[in-house]
């Protein structure tokens, strides 16, 4: 009787788009290059595993961990990583379109250069993430932990970083234009070179005590 290899069925398996996982430990696994359709994992474990080149489309990720998985290069449509954990994570080159990290931890990960569009990053931690000259335009950070992030040169234009923590956020040269922004920021976020419009430096100026004259 010949013996069925596991890893064979497991690979067939992987290989049906639709398909649902919840549980699976993908641990070390190499999925690098594939393309993965409506698909859905919950609670399962990427840990040290090759997604690299993955391409996914409206695929779902929840209470997943990505610790040490390798997602450069990897492209992105639609798809949620919802209260994922990413840690010493590789993600440079890798793109997110229309896709949400809502409640995710990404900390210790190497992720820029990097393509974002119109990406939810609500309640998420990006605590001390480097994210020099990512351009966030139209992203949603609304209550995400940006403490001691560093955005220097990164490009907001238009984000919702409403309800943030922004403690030491550093947003030196960043372009904040139509940024929505919650008051507490001006004064918490290091802003030296700055790109803002009027209507925030009027708020800027209230929050350090100041009155512009006309406003």
């Amino acid at each position: 009787m010949e013996e069925t290899d596991p890893m064979r069925d497991t690979d067939s398996e992987l290989s049906t788009d639709g398909a649902s996982f919840e549980g699976d430990d993908f641990s070390d696994a190499d999925f690098s290059g594939e393309s993965w359709q409506h698909r859905s994992y919950v609670g399962c474990l990427f840990r040290d595993t090759d997604l690299s080149g993955l391409v996914t489309e409206s695929v779902t990720f929840t209470d997943c961990d990505f610790t040490g998985a390798d997602l450069t290069g990897s492209q992105h449509s639609g798809s949620a990583f919802r209260n994922c954990y990413f840690e010493y994570t590789r993600m440079w080159d890798s793109s997110f379109r229309h896709s949400s990290f809502l409640g995710s931890v990404i900390r210790d990960s190497r992720i820029r250069p990097l393509t974002l569009e119109e990406v939810d990053f609500t309640l998420a931690s990006l605590g001390e993430i480097d994210l020099r000259g990512v351009d966030l335009s139209g992203c949603r950070l609304r209550e995400a932990n940006l403490v001691k992030a560093d955005l220097r040169k990164a490009i907001l234009r238009g984000a919702d970083l409403t309800g943030a923590r922004t403690g030491d956020l550093r947003l030196d040269d960043a372009d904040l234009e139509g940024a929505r922004v919650d008051p507490s920021l001006w004064t918490s976020a290091k802003l030296g070179g700055a790109r803002i419009e009027m209507n925030q430096a009027v708020t800027y100026a209230a929050a350090h005590g100041l009155r512009v004259a006309g406003y």
